[in-house]
């Protein structure tokens, strides 16, 4: 079956995006808004985007509405943010953060997931993630400005803050990581069962 995008509402075009591009890792992003209001949330539009120099990058889409989300608003105005991991034992709580709630109110408290100060940035960073990347705008990439458009932000890596027995000779334990991964609809999947393959 072919789909032209062309002949499909952006919704029809999202579910065969997801479901296909799966599973995605999730970015949980902790930013701050310039009247100092700490606000998380998770995004799976999510990866790396450069080793040397270090930049990763996420997509905060506008909503089926047109707004911006606000994540996106404060990287435009604050230009800082951080990534944090989100493992096994961070879903229900994450999920929390999904909520749509007044851009007033603190996304940490709301959830009541313990923040911890950045070292190099002013978001703060999740204390419990395993990963943290503390990271300062490079750009944004507008894609467009309907309902539903992405907006690239690629972000320089300036600190990364790993537990001290989730890694070793700086490779990180991914059984420790316990990663997620987001699917369609509501549909998570687990990285617990791995296969080896040497290249």
């Amino acid at each position: 079956m072919e789909f032209l995008p062309e002949s499909l509402t952006p919704q029809q075009v999202y579910k065969l995006l997801i479901g296909g591009v799966s599973p995605r890792p999730i970015a949980w992003v902790s930013t701050v808004s310039k009247s100092g209001v700490n606000n998380l949330a998770p995004f799976s539009f999510f990866t790396v985007a450069s080793a040397n120099p270090p930049v990763l990058c996420f997509n905060p889409m506008s909503t089926d509405k047109g707004a911006e989300k606000d994540t996106l608003v404060n990287i435009r105005e604050q230009q800082e943010f951080v990534i944090n991991s989100v493992s096994y034992s961070d879903l229900a709580v994450m999920n929390q953060t999904c909520h749509q709630i007044p851009a007033t109110e603190d996304e940490f408290e709301y959830a009541s997931v313990e923040k911890q100060a950045s070292s190099i940035v002013a978001p703060h960073r999740v204390k419990q993630a395993i990963v943290s990347f503390e990271c300062r705008l490079n750009q944004i990439v507008d894609l467009g400005q309907d309902p539903m458009s992405g907006h690239l932000v690629l972000g320089d890596v300036v600190a990364i803050h790993v537990r001290d027995d989730a890694v070793t000779d700086f490779k990180i334990d991914s059984e420790m990581l316990d990663a997620i991964g987001r699917m369609a609809g509501n549909d998570y999947s687990l990285t617990r069962d791995k296969v080896q393959l040497n290249r």
